[in-house]
């Protein structure tokens, strides 16, 4: 069973109810409707709601720090005691390697070839 998709949910509900609870507690005006419920903040404490945000971010990239070390000290643990496996390396091609069986212009330097080289510009 795959994590990601739980990880996806877990952010997009957990994110905008952290920035909501901190824009709705820097507010010091609510709207009274006539019903008696409350309505839209009508005032915000600028100050304070820079300082819940910050704080979310803070403690967001706080989390994100801790994670990425436990994560490097497991993966480094399982690395000492031989556990990650080694992944087979393909045999990529270079760029000396590459072959043209095309008539286009091959530029010395990279061995990368570029058409729009090859076509004359009095067409231009």
């Amino acid at each position: 069973m795959s994590y990601i998709p739980f990880l996806h949910l877990f952010v997009g509900v957990v994110g905008p109810v952290l920035f909501g609870l901190a824009i709705d507690r820097s507010c010091l005006l609510w709207e009274k409707k006539c019903d008696g419920s409350t309505g839209a903040c009508l005032y915000y404490d600028n100050h304070q709601m820079a300082w819940l945000l910050f704080a979310v971010c803070a403690g967001c990239k706080v989390l994100n720090i801790v994670c990425g070390l436990i994560s490097w000290q497991l993966y480094t643990r399982r690395l000492r005691k031989g556990h990650v496996p080694q992944a087979k390396l393909e045999r990529t091609l270079t760029v000396g390697e590459t072959k043209n069986n095309d008539e286009s212009v091959t530029d010395q330097t990279s061995g990368i070839s570029n058409p729009a080289m090859e076509s004359e510009t009095t067409h231009l």
